[in-house]
């Protein structure tokens, strides 16, 4: 069991104030969701240039967003950054005192957080080729992700779909492709995730348990509660978060 939580910064200017809220926002998301796992705690802040910040450690989400390095990188939010990405890991494969074991995680190409567990994950690595760097189970998915992106930058929905078709276990995920920095996909499988989408705010909220998102945007009014097709694939934009591409998500329970 791992906490995902974030928030998605749909297309608008928004005022110095605004965008501290929204890091307050997201800072309480991360904490309330510390309960699902206190071994490593890590986040992502990614800008429309591609550019993304990770910040991770072995410690508790409290801990972390404690520390100066997780206020600095909460201050730089600025009406560039795209998404916020956190996590909160119960360790499961991969020692957490290896910082590559832990979310979020990158490869060449993705940045992402999964929740649940790829059982087939060493038989995966073996079959596909794929580099690794870390002991981490998750690694497989955006791997995998890697190798569905086109000569565009973009990530085939379709191809990817397939692959994860031999994948065998648990997940939901989170996915940012830098080459597509205004677009996240978002996997909902067989594992919780829920969202919640404010107009006013122009953001769209995610967080592993409903609990999180209403407390940690209870300062303001307006939220709706999305309800999404279970073993899907998301891909959002957002110049409209309202608007979504989809796919089946199809993996060996």
């Amino acid at each position: 069991m791992c906490g995902q939580c974030g928030i998605i910064l749909g297309k608008k200017r928004r005022t110095r104030k605004e965008l501290e809220a929204l890091g307050n926002m997201f800072t309480s998301l991360l904490q309330y969701n510390e309960r699902r796992g206190r071994d490593a705690t890590g986040i992502y802040i990614a800008d429309k240039n591609g550019i993304g910040k990770i910040l991770k450690a072995p410690i508790s989400a409290i801990h972390l967003t404690e520390s100066s390095k997780y206020q600095e990188a909460i201050r730089s939010i600025n009406n560039k950054t795209v998404t916020l990405i956190g996590h909160t890991r119960w360790k499961t494969v991969g020692t957490p005192m290896v910082n590559g074991n832990n979310h979020p995680i990158a490869t060449e190409r993705c940045v992402g957080t999964h929740n649940g567990t790829i059982m087939n994950h060493n038989d995966l690595f073996h079959e596909f080729g794929w580099q690794r760097t870390g002991q981490v189970d998750s690694e497989a998915i955006f791997r995998c992700a890697d190798d569905c992106i086109d000569k565009r930058g973009r990530l085939d929905m379709g191809e990817f779909s397939e692959k994860l078709k031999k994948f065998l276990g648990t997940m939901s995920f989170i996915l940012h492709n830098r080459q597509e920095p205004t677009m996240v996909y978002i996997g909902i499988g067989n594992m919780p995730l829920s969202l919640r989408y404010n107009s006013k705010l122009r953001c769209l909220c995610y967080s592993s348990e409903l609990m999180p998102l209403v407390m940690a945007g209870k300062g303001y009014r307006g939220w709706h509660l999305q309800t999404q097709s279970p073993m899907t694939l998301f891909r959002f934009d957002i110049a409209d978060l309202m608007r979504r591409d989809s796919v089946p998500m199809i993996f060996n329970l």
